[in-house]
């Protein structure tokens, strides 16, 4: 064999080896990073920490308000007391 054919054949090899090895290496990051490729897809769907604390926000209190002919309304938090219509047209 000639060495202008010997050094081809082998730069082919060099090449052909090389190519196998990046698409193994490729290979090999693709699989690496696919737990972590899953793992952002589901956070992707998942409400922020803002949106979270907004949630656990209270509401705003609520005005007791008696109605004429209705019964009086326990106060909360203080027992015994209650709130009627006559306090309230007063």
């Amino acid at each position: 064999m000639s060495p202008i054919l010997l050094d081809a054949f082998v730069r082919h090899l060099e090449e052909h080896l090389f190519r196998e090895w990046t698409a193994a290496m490729d290979a090999a990051e693709a699989a690496a990073w696919a737990p972590v490729r899953q793992r952002l897809a589901e956070l992707r769907g998942a409400p922020s920490a803002a949106e979270v604390r907004a949630l656990r926000r209270l509401p705003p209190p609520t005005t007791l308000r008696a109605t004429p002919g209705w019964p009086p309304i326990a106060i909360p938090g203080q027992p015994g007391k209650y709130l009627t219509a006559q306090e309230i047209a007063a």
